[in-house]
């Protein structure tokens, strides 16, 4: 069983960057800054893929949420994703896809 965890800022322009996880640790612990969300409020989406061998299932599970950045770009709080800028369907599924993009896709098993 492998379980990887990927993190996607959905930036003011309407761009979804990825960051690896060892980038977001640092970003969260404040010890790395990224200029160009200096004074910004960003949305962020976490996807945890879980991929089971045991029965062949791939799990997906999402949850998001709106961090703010300094003057900086260092971030200074999270917390939920604001009523008035949510993240849509079409960046949630966007995300998604993205993150399914390298896995293998089986054809049907005829009989």
């Amino acid at each position: 069983m492998s379980t990887q965890t990927r993190h996607f800022v959905l930036t003011p322009e309407g761009d979804i960057r990825e960051f690896s996880p060892e980038q977001a640790a640092l970003i969260a612990a404040g010890s790395n800054s990224i200029p160009e969300f200096a004074g910004h409020d960003v949305r962020y989406l976490q996807l945890t893929m879980d991929d089971s061998r045991k029965n062949g299932e791939l799990r997906i599970q999402t949850a998001g949420a709106r961090i703010r950045f300094d003057s900086e770009g260092r971030l200074i709080e999270a917390g939920p994703a604001k009523g008035s800028e949510p993240i849509s369907r079409f960046e949630h599924d966007a995300v998604v896809q993205w993150a399914l993009r390298d896995v293998p896709a089986v054809g049907p098993t005829f009989h």
